[in-house]
């Protein structure tokens, strides 16, 4: 009378061999349903000729009705029912014993049948905490002769995934909007501007093939089954797996110029294409911290795991982990110079990362850290021996509660700034300065609404307003948990800042900028200082130097300014693909020996796509993109990628040279495949040139 485990076909994976035996009742109520009925049958020996998995039913029913393929594989989500129809060749009697065999998960519960004759509709209900991926199915039927089964049969396979819609799923996200916007939604966008500028991103995650990717992610990282129906486990992994490290995942690191080897960062235009080239080919060439969230983005969502991608700006890379972030200067001559040697910890221009909702089962429920979870896959710093980052609750980073799992002090981004000379002779170093609002300066995320590509600010989340009571208690609470920093008393004398232009400057455009003193003191200062201008990478690395210029002033106890001139001419040689200029101005004041310092960072706007979309009678639709070459020189060997989701298949093109003033026209047409919003991306890459982008949104009706 208990349940009858079996062995599994030869067909099945060795790491799937796992049985998952569902309790079967007809024609009782719920309470009184058993492991099995056994039953006799007056009839001959009673056979299942066919499993209807309803396909169509079930996957609308469970919001997963947008996963493509050919074989339309059945996908569901745990802690819902799905019904599937089993076919017997004869009518089913209350003394027939079958039982339905799921291989790979855990137990399932809550089940109910119809019987009408012949046929026997089952609902099944997976538990809130089973097993996510794909399963296969099989019925058995006993009599006296042993157990039959039926053959394995593809058509019965389905995917379980987790459920942001079951009020018990760990996932669980109360909000439809909510839901619609990090579960389902398609298209994103990624900001690499604090004004909100940024790149589109296709996270595709209902494209045909995406869902095995995301399974074979998990089973190249051999992950335990049992496992595999955490969500908090799967994060970790996925954050691991995500980047190629030390496990041969998905994307491989380059944050050179050099991209010959692979694909530019600044080329790809989602993720779809990313995972399908891993599948193929193993870890895929380049990425940088958007594409590691975008993937990481598309991966969560095709699991069911609600998920957003976050851009951190001023972004402090601690890697001490003492929630401060220290810089290191040499004293040459009368100005400082950023020690690169000695100076562990970075400040990167912005750091995009993501966040998952989870209820977080595994922390004291008392605190309440359940909700969004920051991870992050850019590999940066180890944890449990791995690159990744990750899960940590937002609210335990906000409340300096730097304690628990996992990895919150390298995401504190509330962090001082800490900058050091270093004396020479001795080899220790002077405290200089602190700044207490330079880290984690703005985070934003997209607004909830499918084509709403607005930032939504998220900053209070993570922080508290700068000198609040509550800000003085989180840092207090941080400095509890890891080791408090050096105090520092701000030295009353003169102040330096750096003024960059309002509106965005074009790459190619000239531009002026200001160094602003403010002598608070009674008497005269005199001032000598210097002004470098580099071109960085967005992690704030030089590239190359290509202005240094030296000044003094006299300030008398008043405000004075310097005005610099920067030309097009000095930094477009030496600009490279990320479109970015550092200032450093490093002053001395020649009576007191005071030092100052200011740095500021432009992002130089570069050329967009110009895009045209037409609608035909036959509901073909036609795209052309323009780009016109601005520059006062040539570009050679110019990519070109297309891709609309739901019509226009990813395709490039290649222009060897495109001459000064010239432009290029590339026009595709296709037929729609489904109705609703899409978007058609576009990008422009060469060696002198990259980030060049546009999109389009359509809406395709029915």
């Amino acid at each position: 009378t208990c349940t009858h485990y079996s062995q599994t076909s030869q067909t099945i994976p060795p790491q799937k061999k796992l049985l998952v035996p569902f309790p079967l009742r007809i024609g009782h109520k719920l309470d009184e349903c058993n492991n099995h009925v056994s039953v006799t049958n007056k009839y001959t020996t009673l056979e299942c000729v066919r499993v209807d998995m309803m396909q169509n039913e079930n996957k609308s029913n469970h919001h997963c009705h947008l996963y493509e393929g050919k074989n339309n594989i059945l996908i569901i989500r745990r802690a819902q029912e799905f019904q599937m129809t089993l076919q017997f060749n004869q009518p089913v009697n209350p003394s027939d014993n079958f039982q339905i065999e799921f291989y790979i998960g855990k137990k399932i519960l809550h089940i109910f049948t119809n019987q009408q004759g012949d046929a026997c509709v089952v609902g099944i209900t997976p538990s809130a905490d089973a097993i996510i991926g794909k399963y296969y199915t099989s019925v058995a039927v006993i009599g006296s002769n042993g157990i039959s089964r039926t053959q394995k049969d593809s058509g019965t396979d389905f995917y379980l995934l987790f459920n942001a819609w079951a009020s018990n799923d760990e996932v669980y996200m109360p909000n439809e909007e909510e839901r619609q916007e990090y579960v389902m939604n398609e298209n994103g966008y990624i900001y690499q501007e604090e004004s909100g500028d940024g790149r589109q991103w296709y996270y595709g995650q209902f494209v045909e093939g995406i869902l095995d990717a995301c399974i074979k992610i998990l089973d190249d990282s051999h992950m335990p089954l049992v496992n595999r129906g955490d969500a908090v486990k799967v994060c970790r992994i996925g954050s691991a797996m995500m980047n190629s490290q030390d496990d041969r995942g998905v994307l491989v690191g380059n944050w050179s110029d050099n991209y010959s080897l692979g694909t530019a960062p600044t080329f790809w235009i989602g993720s779809d294409q990313i995972l399908l080239q891993y599948v193929n080919k193993g870890p895929v060439r380049f990425a940088q911290c958007w594409v590691y969230a975008g993937t990481f983005n598309t991966f969560l969502r095709c699991l069911g795991i609600p998920a957003r991608v976050i851009t951190n700006f001023n972004s402090a890379h601690d890697n001490t982990g003492n929630i401060v972030t220290d810089l290191i200067f040499n004293s040459v001559g009368n100005v400082l110079e950023l020690n690169e040697r000695l100076t562990r910890d970075s400040i990167w221009n912005y750091h995009c990362w993501n966040e998952a909702y989870l209820s977080r089962f595994d922390l004291p429920a008392y605190q309440n850290l359940g909700g969004w979870q920051v991870v992050d896959s850019t590999p940066q710093e180890t944890s449990d021996g791995y690159y990744r980052c990750g899960p940590c609750s937002v609210k335990a980073i906000k409340e300096g509660m730097l304690g628990y799992q996992f990895d919150a002090p390298f995401v504190f981004v509330n962090s001082d700034v800490y900058k050091y000379k270093l004396n020479s002779q001795t080899g220790k170093t002077e405290l200089l300065s602190v700044d207490t609002t330079y880290v984690g300066m703005k985070i934003l995320t997209k607004s909830i609404g499918g084509n709403n590509y607005e930032p939504m600010d998220i900053t209070g989340t993570y922080k508290y307003p700068e000198g609040s009571s509550k800000d003085e208690e989180t840092m207090k609470n941080a400095g509890r948990t890891y080791k408090a920093h050096l105090q520092y008393d701000d030295e009353q004398g003169v102040e330096m800042t750096l003024e960059i232009p309002q509106e965005r400057v074009k790459i190619g455009q000239n531009f002026q900028m200001a160094v602003v003193f403010r002598n608070l003191s009674e008497d005269t200062r005199t001032i000598h200082g210097l002004l470098v201008g580099s071109t960085i990478y967005y992690t704030n690395i030089q590239r190359a130097q290509f202005k240094q210029e030296t000044f003094d002033v006299t300030l008398k106890p008043m405000e004075s300014e310097i005005q610099v001139v920067v030309l097009a001419q000095n930094y477009m040689p030496k600009l490279g693909c990320q479109s970015s200029l550092r200032f450093v101005v490093t002053a001395k004041s020649m009576e007191n020996n005071q030092d100052l310092m200011a740095i500021q960072i432009v992002n130089l706007k570069g050329p967009e796509l110009a895009f045209a979309v037409g609608l035909e009678v036959s509901l073909e639709i036609f795209v052309k993109v323009e780009f016109t070459n601005p520059f006062p020189f040539s570009l050679h060997d110019v990519r070109m990628a297309m891709q609309g989701p739901n019509f226009i298949s990813y395709r490039e093109k290649l222009y060897s040279e495109i001459a000064i003033g010239t432009s290029i026209t590339w026009m595709e047409s296709s037929v729609p495949t489904r109705s609703g919003n899409t978007m058609v991306y576009a990008v422009l890459d060469c060696s002198v040139l990259g980030n060049v982008q546009g999109n389009w949104a359509i809406g395709i009706k029915a």
